[in-house]
């Protein structure tokens, strides 16, 4: 059976790997989609025409936009590490360059807004999506606040989320008003320092 035989059947030879490069523009043009034109308007057709692979090749890998979305979320928390520099400031502007490096890449910079804001009224879909992309970097920053709690750098009587919400609140709100323009953000450092005035030990 020839190549195209398979492809159109939806089965593949025994032992053919999968292609690395359609994995990565499927997942990239989901993204780009996302980013685009939100969630609702996302299709699998679309999908399939922006990365170039055939429909037997998408449905393989993802019986549906659900999956397909739920599998391109996780991917945008694969390159975030948890840093580890012995300072609040110092691990939070790190954390903050990684997921803006990240978004120029993908171009998802304002991704996670608009996809919360596009599943309002849909519990099931916004659960999905705060499970992966918002709670994965929620839970990097908690424990940067957690350890600089333990350092006496931040009031031992903060509440953890609140004091994520505090730092990360002011950056996202950048994000947006700059139009996912990173020159406009601003240095994340500085935007933290303004906002421990609030919450440093004293």
């Amino acid at each position: 059976m020839s190549a195209t035989a398979h492809e159109s059947s939806g089965t593949r030879p025994p032992g053919r790997p999968r292609s690395a490069e359609a994995d990565e523009a499927i997942v990239r043009a989901a993204l780009e989609l996302l980013a685009e034109d939100g969630y609702r308007a996302l299709t699998m057709e679309r999908v399939r025409e922006r990365s170039g692979v055939g429909k037997a090749t998408l449905y393989r890998r993802y019986g549906s936009k659900d999956e397909l979305v739920r599998a391109a979320i996780v991917h945008l928390n694969a390159d975030v590490p948890l840093p580890d520099t012995g300072a609040l400031v110092s691990d939070f502007a790190a954390t903050a360059t990684t997921i803006l490096t990240g978004a120029a890449r993908t171009g998802a910079l304002t991704l996670m807004p608009r996809l919360l804001s596009d599943v309002t009224g849909d519990p099931d879909m916004h659960a999905l999506f705060y499970e992966h992309l918002v709670e994965p970097r929620r839970r990097i920053v908690r424990t940067i606040v957690e350890r600089a709690q333990a350092r006496g750098e931040i009031r031992a009587d903060i509440d953890p989320e609140l004091a994520v919400d505090l730092m990360v609140g002011p950056f996202i709100y950048r994000v947006i008003i700059a139009g996912g323009d990173i020159a406009k953000i601003g240095d994340p450092a500085k935007i933290l320092v303004t906002v421990l005035e609030g919450l440093r030990a004293r």
